[in-house]
């Protein structure tokens, strides 16, 4: 592996361009060493807003370096066929979620990598404060994890963090779900705050799974991702206690109930001339979160796609796999059927996929 590593990214999109940021304040680790964008008029704004050499031409990217690894950021109609030809010459892959847009495109990629060194970007498990959640409810400390409610994102996203939170694999699930509009004002979006107080009309999805021997709550509306007023949440309850967002309540022993709060400990602040960055998080004296990229000034998100982009590199180097390919195609995969169920108003069950 060379250090920084050297990765290419295809795409410059929204998305595409955290990749392009993280790798720009973390220079000692990223190096982007070439953008492949679909014209001429993206290649120059790449070149113009990042300093990055990007070009139209697919047989370029692919001589233009030694990459340890590329990044597909590009709409779900294309990334598959992007991710199955960069496979075919021998490069490892790390592609955006979903990595196919439906349960066919799903299977016929599965069919056609095989084994090929790829994984998926998802972030949310690395976010801070959902990492150190799931740290916890993977510590014993709630004991076996019977039941998870998680309203934080749409769809995959969504999902996985219901996975991730009750230690599911594939196993067979009951779905029910339905949705309703609500009316309300939009707050902030990827382009920043509203200019004024529009009211929009916003569905809200609600499904029960039951995996049998643990169940889950799924909530979410599209205005709660960068709504000041719309919470993001996550109960996770086990046999011996329950974590509800960041309050962690368990019994330490008969008649010895423990109730903590888990504790975001930045720098930056009052009298502290360190920076202004998150350092870790922390249940009493136990480190559930530490940011592996201080002093780097990163929000969470950002914090979690550098993540990803590390673990990928790790993957790259050992083998070992953070978010693969058969994980990401059974994320979406319940997620459509979530929306199905809804859609319906049946009970539907899932059935065994070929990556299981």
């Amino acid at each position: 592996m060379s250090s920084p590593v050297t990765i290419g990214v295809v795409g410059a999109s929204w998305r595409a361009e955290y990749f392009l940021r993280i790798a720009r304040d973390l220079p000692e680790r990223f190096a982007v060493a070439r953008v492949l964008v679909r014209s001429d008029e993206s290649a120059e704004r790449v070149r113009r807003e990042w300093g990055v050499a990007a070009t139209t031409s697919m047989a370029d990217f692919l001589t233009a370096a030694a990459y340890d690894y590329v990044v597909v950021s590009t709409p779900w109609a294309v990334a598959p066929e992007i991710t199955a030809q960069l496979a075919a010459a021998g490069i490892p892959v790390l592609t955006e979620t979903p990595p196919a847009p439906d349960l066919p495109g799903l299977v016929a990629l599965n069919e056609e990598l095989g084994s090929a060194p790829v994984q998926v970007a998802e972030q949310y498990q690395y976010q801070p404060h959902h990492s150190a959640r799931l740290s916890v409810a993977r510590s014993g400390l709630l004991g076996e994890v019977q039941r998870a409610r998680v309203s934080v994102a749409h769809g995959y996203h969504g999902i996985s963090l219901v996975r991730l939170a009750l230690g599911i694999g594939f196993e067979p699930v009951a779905i029910t779900a339905h949705t309703a509009v609500e009316r309300m004002v939009t707050g902030r979006g990827r382009g920043g705050w509203s200019a004024t107080l529009e009211q929009v009309d916003a569905v809200t999805t609600t499904a029960h799974l039951d995996f049998g021997r643990a169940t889950a709550e799924f909530d979410f509306n599209g205005e709660q991702y960068f709504s000041p007023i719309r919470s993001r949440q996550m109960i996770i309850a086990g046999s011996h206690g329950e974590l509800v967002n960041d309050e962690v309540a368990w019994l330490a022993g008969p008649g010895e109930p423990r109730r903590e709060r888990l504790h975001r400990e930045a720098t930056g602040i009052d009298g502290d001339l360190e920076g202004s960055y998150l350092r870790r998080i922390l249940l009493r004296d136990t480190v559930h979160f530490e940011n592996r990229f201080a002093p780097a000034r990163l929000n969470d998100d950002e914090l979690a796609v550098a993540e990803v982009m590390h673990r990928m590199a790790v993957f790259v180097q050992t083998g070992e796999p953070f978010y693969s390919l058969a994980d990401a195609s059974h994320d979406h995969y319940l997620g459509m059927l979530v929306d199905e169920a809804a859609e319906s108003g049946q009970t539907l069950h899932s059935g065994e996929m070929p990556w299981a």
